[in-house]
């Protein structure tokens, strides 16, 4: 009897910590083949939230205490440690159908963009856009990811006016969440084709320079190879979250206690070398406009007007989709660190350190988002995109040149009794022209 019930209670011990092992085992799989696992739990205190950040990558956080999140091999001891429940899940980045992929001249004969370029595909459209309207766009290389991929931009503009503000668009800085991917890619499309017949776009390239990197992650998308986005993750190939990987207002230089990698390195030189006046960055597995700040709890300096150009965004993609798209949070919008706080993102970054003004669009609710659907998602985005680059042509600029010598200067241009010195919120004029945009 005795023996019996030694067995007994062995069994309830191993019972009990079969699932946490099982789910264990499910997570060293995917870090030995992808460097990364995603995750979720439940948490009561929301408090916890600040010392998880600085462990994990959180990736969304719901109402009810749901939060998903990624981590490389080194995160995720540390987060086991805490003793936390956790469940393994799907890789977004891991398609269980083929991902339709495309070379170049198969893009370029079919044109319909409901498919993903592989990577060279993806390099050589992008050359072909300087060269086929060399007039309007120039592409340059800005710098080169861990594995040796190119960190391309187009610039697109007139040569009407040189004294333009300068607005920016990137996306998939996190390379499983390819949605934005493709949208930047047709919109430069879209600007060159349609500039000399659609007046809207003809005025934004006459009177903005127009700056868009549609590929910030190249070796996390394409870690499954040059011809195909399947197996996309997260993290760049030395499993870093980019977007937690800049400096930081609250935090410091490093939050994330990596080192700077080579892509965030080159999108600091871009913002030091261009000054940008008003940028957005893409991400996916959530459909909501993000804005700042997400690293502290009190609202920005223009908190007004963050308010109101985000909801512009969101209205404006409601009335061009089906009911329930970007239908989440408040309407489609939400500030950054109401929905959970990160350190080291690029939006507060360029936000504080960069004196820019720039917010985070996140698409979709699906990362990897299926090929044969990109072209809804152009059409539920695409004014909102046009809207939002409209809104570098208001607000307050000038030019500002020395009294004496009339040649023009960098100077800061500070709103009395408007401006917080601890936002950042100033602007700076830039040079050869001394001209600023507020």
């Amino acid at each position: 009897m005795m023996k019996f019930k030694l067995y007994f209670l062995c069994f309830l011990i191993l019972s009990s910590f079969t699932p946490i092992f099982g789910q264990k085992l499910n997570a060293d799989d995917y870090l030995q083949r992808k460097g990364e696992v995603y995750f979720s739990f439940r948490i009561d205190d929301f408090n916890r939230l600040s010392e998880l950040t600085k462990i994990i990558s959180l990736d969304a956080v719901s109402a009810e205490g749901e939060v998903r999140a990624y981590a490389n091999a080194k995160e995720f001891s540390r987060f086991t440690e805490l003793g936390i429940p956790f469940e393994v899940l799907p890789h977004p980045g891991d398609s269980p159908e083929p991902v339709p992929m495309s070379d170049y001249d198969d893009l370029k004969s079919r044109n319909n963009w409901n498919t993903y370029p592989t990577y060279d595909a993806y390099v050589q459209m992008m050359n072909d856009f300087a060269s086929n309207y060399p007039n309007l766009c120039q592409v340059f290389q800005f710098g080169t990811s861990v594995q040796g991929r190119k960190l391309l931009m187009a610039k697109i503009t007139s040569n009407v006016n040189q004294k333009k503000p300068r607005f920016f668009y990137t996306s998939t800085i996190h390379g499983d969440e390819t949605g934005g991917y493709v949208l930047c890619l047709r919109m430069i499309d879209y600007l060159l084709s349609n500039y000399g017949t659609n007046p809207r776009v003809t005025n934004l390239v006459d009177n903005v320079e127009i700056f868009i990197n549609p590929l910030a992650n190249p070796d996390g998308t394409y870690k499954g190879g040059n011809n195909t986005v399947n197996g996309a993750i997260r993290y760049n190939a030395n499993y870093v979250d980019l977007n937690r990987n800049f400096p930081d207002p609250a935090d410091g230089p490093h939050p994330d206690g990596n080192s700077w990698q080579p892509e965030t390195v080159a999108f600091m030189s871009l913002a030091d070398n261009y000054f940008f006046n008003l940028s957005a960055n893409f991400h996916g597995g959530a459909e909501v406009v993000n804005y700042p700040w997400d690293t502290w709890s009190r609202l920005h300096t223009d908190n007004t007007w963050w308010i109101f150009v985000s909801r512009q965004y969101a209205d404006t993609a409601h009335a061009h989709s089906p009911t329930g798209y970007m239908a989440g949070f408040n309407n489609g919008i939400t500030n950054g660190y109401a929905w959970y706080r990160i350190t080291g993102g690029r939006q507060d970054y360029m936000t504080y350190f960069q004196q820019g003004r720039e917010f985070t669009l996140e698409i979709s609710n699906t990362k990897l988002y299926p090929a044969s659907q990109l072209p809804n998602l152009w059409e539920y985005n695409y004014r909102s995109m046009l809207s939002y680059i409209e809104q570098s042509l208001y607000g307050i600029r000038g030019i500002i040149t020395d009294s004496i010598t009339g040649q023009p200067i960098r100077a800061m241009v500070f709103i009395k009794n408007y401006d917080k010195v601890i936002d950042s919120s100033m602007v700076f004029s830039r040079l050869p022209y001394g001209n600023y945009h507020r």
